[in-house]
């Protein structure tokens, strides 16, 4: 099955799950999986890659988002990375707070549908290369900080719910 039908039939199952009914209406089957949080309401849906484009309107608005978990917090299981739909992006990254809720490093390679805000996060380059540092000493791998030249802007939701499942 190609990465595309994945990505739709998730989003269907999802759609299907929120429909236009109230909070607690039965009358929509919810889709399978492992409920973190508050789950998922039916907000706006965005995709990844809308959010890194246009991530000053929608800075602060609370969105759905939906796509493969490529990354989980190995420490304390506080974040989860989401490819984003468009090849070689940045991923986005799905953050609460310690302990609020813990995601499994099993979750890497199911598909997540994430609830939360919109925030984006302006570094500066000396904030930029100890933030590449700490992913790197996070993951064992090597970093090089003057191999790092720009500042980043990470596009972050903060998280209120999600729910993950295996792909189909």
């Amino acid at each position: 099955m190609t990465k595309a039908r994945l990505w739709l039939g998730l989003m269907l199952a999802v759609a299907a799950g929120c429909g236009d009914s109230s909070p607690g209406d039965s009358g929509h089957a919810s889709p399978a999986g492992t409920v973190y949080g508050e789950g998922v309401e039916c907000t706006l849906a965005v995709k990844v890659s809308e959010l890194s484009d246009n991530i000053d309107s929608y800075a602060g608005k609370r969105v759905r988002v939906e796509g493969l978990v490529t990354g989980v917090c190995a420490k304390r299981g506080c974040w989860f990375e989401m490819a984003s739909d468009r090849e070689f992006a940045t991923p986005l990254l799905f953050k609460v707070q310690d302990g609020v809720m813990v995601f499994p490093m099993s979750m890497k390679g199911k598909y997540a549908v994430a609830d939360g805000v919109v925030r984006k996060i302006e570094l500066d380059l000396e904030q930029t290369r100890r933030y590449l540092a700490h992913r790197a000493e996070e993951s064992g791998e090597a970093f090089d900080p003057t191999a790092v030249t720009k500042p980043l802007i990470r596009v972050r939701l903060d998280g209120v719910g999600a729910l993950v499942r295996d792909p189909e």
